[in-house]
């Protein structure tokens, strides 16, 4: 369906602009009119819109996200109407992904969509765990509530993530910048002093001799290693795409000691975070189940829990169901197994999801007090065999001298 955008004055008399579909420019003129718009200008936006696809095609922040529902909730809260609370957060400072799907879901509203509806028509920027709830907390009356707690949930996510990052973030830019210095010394440096000692035709050491070979190698064939690294690295991607070379990529990942555990534990706590967010939201578990194993991000475990929401959905106790198998931590069994028998289970999976992120924190922080002084160790090896290879002829030719 075509795509206008349109600019125009409202009912109240402010002036508006925006984007809406229609069959043809009266019929958009016809719909606006319908929710007290008059246009005064009108024009088709073919390119625009696949730009504008492509743009929400982008995600969006967690921490981003959460702050604009949590914005949402408080204007509700005050008594705004939501179609003018969509319009206030939409005039504000975000994303390009995040206005332009706000522009869109202000105007379904207006068109008498409900806000899950609105919102589900953009997967990419509002995940499919978030219109569930908000569609929940739409036909309970506490749209508000819900949007407060969707909120918090986004929020876990994002400490999640920055917890993953800030392990990872030190070894990379360690390698990356230790990198780019050994390979500045053997493509331009070491040419240059090693010539020296080949012109005097003086035997070189060993180190020296594996210096120089690995200077004119890359000097020869760095281009082309560069490229062939490029292509292996685009292939492997392309390659991860397919969910069965996925699950063999995290079984081994999760066969790792430390970093496995770790992974492991980060997926294990989305999953408890995401569905006692849901379950407290009001979705039956089963379809909590159904949702929120597709938030934890890893394959292996989404498909342990498609057996426990087959298992529950036949009456069967949730932890008896994830107990079997190895990627849950007891720590979780033994909370929801709690939760069930009390019927606190949101409680409960909240206290899990806590417990998880902790030990998440204290592995992250071990991982990051061991990698630190590893990383040193390397580098410093590195430069020590650079040094020796370069040195190591000049003790030569002293004795030679002598």
């Amino acid at each position: 369906m075509p795509s206008f955008r349109y600019s125009g004055v409202s009912a109240s008399g402010r002036t508006v602009s925006g984007t809406i579909e229609a069959d043809n420019p009266r019929a958009a003129r016809a719909r606006l009119r319908e929710t007290g718009i008059f246009a005064s200008s009108m024009q088709e936006t073919a390119q625009g819109q696949q730009a504008s696809a492509l743009s929400l095609q982008r995600r969006v922040s967690p921490s981003q996200l959460a702050r604009t529902l949590r914005q949402l909730a408080t204007l509700l809260r005050a008594g705004v109407p939501l179609d003018e609370a969509v319009e206030t957060l939409r005039r504000q400072r975000t994303a390009p992904a995040l206005g332009q799907a706000l522009e869109a879901v202000r105007v379904q509203i207006r068109e008498g969509s409900t806000l899950a509806a609105a919102m589900a028509r953009h997967p990419s920027v509002f995940p499919s765990i978030y219109t569930g709830m908000v569609e929940a907390g739409e036909a309970s009356g506490a749209l508000d509530t819900v949007l407060d707690r969707v909120a918090d949930h986004a929020e876990g996510q994002a400490r999640l993530r920055a917890r993953a990052m800030a392990a990872l973030m030190y070894p990379a830019i360690m390698t990356v910048v230790g990198g780019a210095i050994v390979l500045f010394l053997l493509a331009y440096v070491v040419p240059q002093v090693t010539r020296v000692f080949v012109e005097a035709r003086q035997e070189l050491p060993l180190p020296t001799r594996l210096l120089m070979g690995m200077g004119s190698f890359l000097a020869s064939y760095g281009l082309v290693l560069f490229v062939l690294v490029l292509g292996g690295l685009i292939g492997l991607r392309y390659a991860m795409t397919g969910e069965a070379a996925r699950r063999r990529a995290e079984r081994i990942l999760f066969a790792i000691p430390r970093l496995g555990e770790m992974v492991r534990d980060i997926a294990v706590a989305r999953f408890a975070q995401t569905l006692a967010t849901m379950v407290n939201g009001g979705l039956p578990l089963v379809e909590a189940l159904r949702i929120s194993r597709t938030s934890s991000g890893s394959l292996l475990l989404s498909d342990e829990l498609a057996k426990a929401e087959t298992s529950v959905s036949e009456g069967a106790s949730l932890a008896a169901c994830i107990g079997a198998s190895p990627l849950f931590d007891p720590l979780v069994v033994d909370m929801i197994a709690v939760g069930e028998r009390s019927g606190e289970l949101e409680t409960m999976l909240g206290h899990a999801a806590g417990a998880i992120e902790e030990q998440v924190k204290q592995r992250i922080e071990t991982m990051a007090a061991l990698l630190e002084p590893v990383m040193i160790l390397l580098m410093a090896g590195v430069v020590l065999f650079v040094v020796l290879a370069i040195l190591l002829p000049v003790f030569d030719m002293n004795q030679l001298v002598k």
